[in-house]
C-alpha cells in the first residue's frame, strides 16, 4: 500500500501539508534540540523540576494536605482548557508540598521491578523514575493523560463483566479514531511522527502500519489500564534467521571454490495485535482492522489459545481475492521465539511517586497512575504459560515521551497535526468537553460556531479566523458533531452529519487538505449506523467504500458477513460521487419574520403547517 501525503492550501501561513515521497522508516531517534511539550504550542523552554527529595521534612496536618491535593487535581483537570497557562506548574508545586516529609525509601523501585526494568532502560532513566520531586512536564502530563483516560474508559466501559467493558471501549476507539496512511499527516519539511493517545483522541486520526505505527493499539492499552485490565501487544517470528540472497548463477561457483556460507541474520519479530488478559485468558483485539478476532463460529472474542488450536479462527480473517490476513495458526505455532509480549513503556506507570499518589486518590478523583512492571510480566506468564516467549517493553511510548520533551522538531511535527486544535480556535474546547462526556455542552459549542452566520474571531482577540482555517474548522466540527451524536445514541443526527461530511469533502488526494480523509471515517461510521438499523444494503455499500488503510480489510469482513446473512438480497445501490472540490455547507437561513400588523390573522379551517427545522435547529436538539 503506497504512502500518501495529503496537501491543502496555506493556512494563514502556518500550515502547508505538501505531497512528497514515501519513507516507511520509523522517525529517527537522534535527539537534536530541546523542547517543552504543549499541544499546539511550539517549544520554548525546558520543563522544570528535578531530582532529589523535598527540602522540608515535616508533614502538614491532614486537613491542609487534603485541600492541597484537591487543589492540585483541579488544576490538572483544568489545564486542557487553559493551554499555555500555569496550571501544571502550580499543580506540581502543590504536589511537592503534599508529599513533604515522605520517606526517601518510598521513592525507590522494588528490587524485582528494578531487575526487570534495569535490564532494558538506561541507568539515567532508571534514576529519573526514582526522583522524589514532581516535575511540571512529564509528571503533570502523565496525570492529565490518565485522568482523561479514566473518565473515558469508565464512562464508555460502564458496568458488567470485564470482557463486555473492554469490548465497549475498543468499539468506541475504532469509532472515534479513524486510520490514515503513514506520512499523510506530515509534510516534506516536517514528516509525520508517532502520537500519544491523548493527541490521537483530540485529532480523531491515527496510524496503524507494519508494527512501526500502532497508535490505536496504544490508545486501547491506555484506556484498558484505567479498567484495571492488562493489555500487551503480541509478537512472533517467521523463522529465526533470514537467508541472505545469492543469485542462482553464482551459487555453483561459490560452492566450487569452497566459499564459506554467509552469516545468517536474526529475523525481527512480527508485531501483531493486542491481547487483553481477562479471567485467565488472553482475548485478541486487532486495532489495525478495527475488529476483535471473532471466536469459534464467529461468536464472541477469540482467545490466543483458540487461535493457536483452531485454524478456522484466523482463517475467518482472510478475504479471498483480497490481501490475506498475514497471521495464521501455523505461523504462530512455527514461531521459534514463541509468543512475545510488548507492554506499555510510559515511564509514569513505573514511577514510585505515581504509586504514592494513586493511593491517595479516591471517589471522583480516582485514577490509575501506576502498574507494577514485575506483576504485569508475571500476569502474562501465568496466562500464556508455555506459549510465552519473552515479555519486554514496547519502545514506542517511551520514545514519544522522551522526544516530546527533548526534540523540538518532534514537537513541531506533533503540533502540525493538531493545528486546528490550537488554543486560539474554538474547536479545542468543544472537543475536550466531548471527550469528557459532556455531550450536550459539546454539541451546543459545535453548533454555535459551525452554524454561526456571524464572523468568527480568534478566541479573546479582535482577529478574524482566515477563510482556509475556518473551512478546516467547519469540517472538524461537522465530523466531531456526528461523533458526539453517535456516542449519545442519536443515530438520526449522527447519520445526517456524516452524510454532510461526505457532501463537503472531495476524495483525499495530494492536492486537497488532509482533513478530507474524514471521508473514510464517515463511510465506516455510516456503515455501522445502517447495520445497527438493519439496513444491510446501505451498510454493505459504505463498508465497501475504498480507503487505503487496514481498516478497509475489517470493513470488507463486515460487508462479507452481511452478505452471508442474506446472499439473495439485491445488490446495494452505488454511493453518490464525491464532490470535485471542497464544498462549504451554507449556513441555514433564519426564518423571515412576518411584517408587523394591527389586523388579526384571518381565520381558516386549514391545519397549521408543521415547521421544518433548519440544520442548525435540528443540531441543537
Amino acid at each position: 500500500m503506497g504512502c500518501i501525503r495529503y496537501a491543502g492550501g496555506v493556512l494563514a501561513g502556518l500550515l502547508v501539508v505538501a505531497f512528497s515521497g514515501c519513507n516507511y522508516t520509523p522517525p529517527g531517534r537522534t535527539i537534536t534540540t530541546t523542547g517543552n511539550f504543549t499541544p499546539g504550542v511550539l517549544p520554548t523552554s525546558k520543563s522544570k523540576g528535578g531530582a532529589g527529595s523535598p527540602s522540608v521534612t515535616t508533614k502538614r496536618d491532614e486537613a491542609e494536605r487534603a485541600a492541597i491535593l484537591e487543589s492540585s487535581i483541579k488544576l490538572i483537570q483544568g489545564a486542557a482548557l487553559k493551554p499555555g497557562g500555569d496550571n501544571f506548574r502550580l499543580a506540581t508545586q502543590k504536589l511537592n508540598q503534599y508529599f513533604e516529609g515522605t520517606a526517601r525509601a518510598s521513592y525507590q523501585l522494588d528490587p524485582e521491578v528494578l531487575e526487570f526494568l534495569g535490564g532494558i532502560l538506561p541507568p539515567e532513566m532508571i534514576q529519573s523514575l526514582q526522583h522524589a520531586r514532581w516535575a511540571e512536564g512529564r509528571d503533570a502530563r502523565h496525570l492529565e493523560d490518565c485522568m482523561m483516560y479514566y473518565n473515558i474508559a469508565n464512562r464508555i466501559g460502564g458496568t458488567g463483566d470485564d470482557l463486555d467493558r473492554v469490548r465497549r471501549v475498543f468499539d468506541w476507539i475504532i469509532t472515534q479514531v479513524q486510520l490514515v496512511p503513514v506520512g499523510s499527516l506530515g509534510s516534506r519539511e516536517t514528516p509525520q511522527v508517532y502520537a500519544r493517545p491523548y493527541d490521537l483522541l483530540l485529532r480523531g486520526m491515527g496510524t496503524e502500519s507494519e508494527g512501526f505505527w500502532a497508535e490505536r493499539a496504544w490508545t486501547f492499552m491506555a484506556l484498558c489500564r484505567q479498567l484495571n485490565v492488562d493489555v500487551g501487544i503480541l509478537t512472533y517470528t517467521k523463522g529465526n534467521v533470514v537467508e541472505p540472497y545469492i543469485p542462482r548463477a553464482a551459487q555453483g561457483a561459490a560452492e566450487s571454490i569452497g566459499m564459506l556460507e554467509p552469516p545468517k541474520v536474526d529475523r525481527p519479530p512480527v508485531v501483531w495485535i493486542c491481547a487483553a488478559l481477562i479471567d485467565g485468558r488472553a482475548y485478541l483485539f486487532d486495532a489495525r482492522v478495527g475488529l476483535p478476532i471473532p471466536g469459534p463460529g464467529g461468536e464472541g472474542v477469540a482467545t490466543l489459545e483458540q487461535a493457536m488450536t483452531d485454524p478456522s479462527i484466523l482463517e475467518r480473517m482472510n478475504l479471498p481475492g483480497q490481501d490475506p490476513y498475514a497471521t495464521s495458526m501455523a505461523s504462530l505455532l512455527a514461531s521459534p521465539t514463541k509468543i512475545g509480549v510488548l507492554i506499555d513503556s510510559s515511564q509514569g506507570y513505573f514511577s514510585p511517586k505515581m504509586k504514592l499518589l494513586q493511593g491517595e486518590l479516591a471517589g471522583k478523583n480516582r485514577t490509575i497512575l501506576h502498574r507494577d512492571a514485575s506483576e504485569l510480566r508475571r500476569h502474562f506468564a501465568e496466562v500464556l504459560g508455555d506459549r510465552l516467549g519473552t515479555v519486554g517493553l514496547w519502545s514506542l511510548p517511551v520514545e514519544v515521551e522522551t522526544r516530546l520533551f527533548t526534540d523540538g522538531q518532534f514537537v513541531k511535527a506533533t503540533a502540525q497535526t493538531l493545528f486546528f486544535l490550537r488554543g486560539e480556535f474554538p474547536l479545542l474546547y468543544a472537543r475536550i468537553k466531548q471527550l469528557r462526556g459532556e455531550l450536550p455542552e459539546a454539541i451546543s459549542d459545535y453548533v454555535s460556531f459551525r452554524f454561526s452566520d456571524s464572523t468568527t474571531f480568534v478566541n479573546d482577540k479582535n482577529q478574524l479566523i482566515p477563510t482556509p482555517v475556518q473551512e478546516g474548522l467547519d469540517v472538524y466540527s461537522s465530523y466531531f458533531l456526528a461523533l458526539a451524536h453517535l456516542e449519545g445514541g442519536n443515530l438520526g443526527q449522527a447519520e445526517l452529519m456524516f452524510r454532510k461530511v461526505l457532501e463537503m469533502l472531495p476524495e483525499p488526494s495530494p492536492t486537497v487538505p488532509f482533513y478530507c480523509m474524514f471521508r473514510w471515517g464517515a463511510h465506516t461510521n455510516l456503515a455501522r449506523i445502517y447495520e445497527a438499523q438493519g439496513d444491510s444494503r446501505r451498510a454493505i455499500a459504505h463498508y465497501a467504500a475504498d480507503q487505503p488503510t487496514m481498516q478497509a480489510h475489517g470493513n470488507l469482513l463486515k460487508a462479507r458477513e452481511l452478505v452471508w446473512n442474506d446472499p439473495t438480497a439485491a445488490v446495494p445501490d452505488p454511493l453518490p460521487e464525491a464532490p470535485a472540490e471542497f464544498t462549504r455547507l451554507a449556513v441555514p437561513a433564519k426564518p423571515k419574520e412576518a411584517p408587523a400588523t394591527t389586523e388579526p390573522p384571518a381565520k381558516t379551517d386549514a391545519p397549521a403547517p408543521t415547521p421544518t427545522p433548519t440544520d442548525a435547529e435540528a443540531e441543537s436538539k
